[in-house]
């Protein structure tokens, strides 16, 4: 019996801890009051973790990313690309003065794309660089996000 408990246990405390890091940022929390001058500095922020991201695994060899394999490595490149051009497009718009309404069809385009490399990323082997960069770039995400929450 504590054989099978085990592995329960540890699956909880496993899921408990990742509950934990989603909700722990040092950001806004759910449905943030919009503050135009707020969001358009943490945009100018995501757009530049973008590129740095896109910067850092551009400098890694394709073939050591992934499985090895130079495909799954330029698919990720190709993500970070999107991501970079879909964050500078929502600091642009930002910086132009256009508002969360304005605004926030793009954020949905970034958020979906960035969800979609989070997966790509997660498979991928990358460098310590890579990876700090990734996860500043992620943490903007999160802090724009509650602006954008209703």
């Amino acid at each position: 019996m504590q054989r099978r408990i085990l592995p329960i246990l540890v699956s909880a405390l496993g899921l408990a801890l990742a509950a934990g890091c989603a909700t722990g940022s040092s950001g806004p929390t759910a449905a943030t009051p919009w503050n135009q001058a707020a969001v358009t500095g943490l945009a100018r922020q995501l757009s530049t973790a973008a590129d740095a991201w896109q910067l850092a695994l551009r400098q890694q060899d394709p073939a050591q990313l992934g499985s090895g394999t130079s495909q799954e490595g330029l698919r990720l490149i190709q993500k970070a690309q999107v991501v970079s051009e879909h964050a500078r497009a929502l600091a642009g718009h930002l910086d132009a003065g256009e508002g969360r309404e304005q605004t926030l069809d793009t954020f949905r385009s970034l958020k979906e794309i960035t969800d979609d490399a989070q997966q790509d990323q997660a498979r991928t082997i990358t460098d310590k660089p890579t990876l700090a960069a990734w996860s500043k770039f992620t943490g903007l995400v999160r802090q724009v996000q509650p602006y954008y929450e209703k």
